[in-house]
């Protein structure tokens, strides 16, 4: 079935969700804290090997360069690189950086291998998504691992945003093409196959849901000025983003399909 035609959340369960009653379990800090250790990029990043040289790709602000230090545990020892389209405001904070438009060359690095791979809301933005994958499976070293994050199907069945706005749910966005910079959505079982055919096997995968943190964040944060907290809930409640993790085989094994 087209995803384009299959009904929509109805926009008065989301209305009905957003403004539930709510008591905070933990202080609204610590609920933001818990997000991001429980989510699955931070554990990517987190769990890499000592010393591991890691790149974000379509890095954004840069803000994955904080990660070293917050949440726990610190991991000061990882070098960490960052490409996007323009320098992010925490760009300074990379042990490097480039700065270049995918659809017309990728980076280079000076030929580093790396360890870690992190794109998320990425390969969404670009001409082609198997190109990303390709790019990982020529730069990771042998034993690296890609942690890949991009929207999921359900986030076409969401009204748009200005529907969710008039109903009196201040999100930032909702649907998939709420954003005009989304080219299109890669399939996931296309991204998975052209993973394996570069040389490339699945480690993990799944959606992004965590369901108490759902809460945590809307009784701390649902009227709040930073949009962020209340926006996280929203994507976790509605399973808005999936994720990869792909990995370089060691020589010798097999990848399966």
């Amino acid at each position: 079935m087209d995803r384009t035609e299959s009904p929509r959340m109805d926009i008065s369960k989301i209305v009905a969700w957003y403004n539930a009653p709510r008591r905070a379990s933990v202080p609204a800090s610590k609920a933001l804290e818990l997000y991001f250790q429980f989510h699955p990029r931070t554990a990517f990043l987190k769990t890499l090997p000592a010393r591991a040289i890691v790149v974000d790709i379509g890095a954004g602000d840069g803000s994955l360069s904080t990660f070293r230090a917050w949440p726990e545990p610190a991991r000061h020892d990882l070098r960490l690189y960052a490409y996007s389209l323009e320098k992010g405001a925490h760009f300074d904070a990379f042990d490097g950086y480039e700065i270049g438009d995918w659809n017309h060359a990728r980076p280079v690095f000076d030929g580093l291998s790396f360890d870690g791979i992190v794109s998320a809301h990425f390969i969404e933005h670009v001409d082609d998504a198997g190109t990303f994958v390709d790019w990982a499976a020529a730069r990771l070293a042998v034993g690296g691992r890609a942690y890949v994050e991009w929207p999921s199907p359900a986030s076409l069945d969401l009204p748009p945003l200005s529907e969710l706005h008039d109903a009196g749910v201040p999100l930032v966005i909702s649907r998939f093409d709420d954003d005009c910079t989304h080219q299109h959505l890669p399939d996931r079982d296309v991204v998975v196959a052209r993973a394996m055919q570069a040389g490339l096997r699945v480690t993990a995968s799944g959606t992004i849901r965590l369901p108490w943190l759902e809460d945590a964040l809307l009784a701390g944060f649902r009227d709040a000025p930073d949009r962020f907290p209340a926006q996280a809930a929203f994507w976790s409640w509605t399973q808005w983003s999936q994720y990869l993790v792909l990995e370089r085989p060691e020589a010798g094994d097999e990848v399966k399909a």
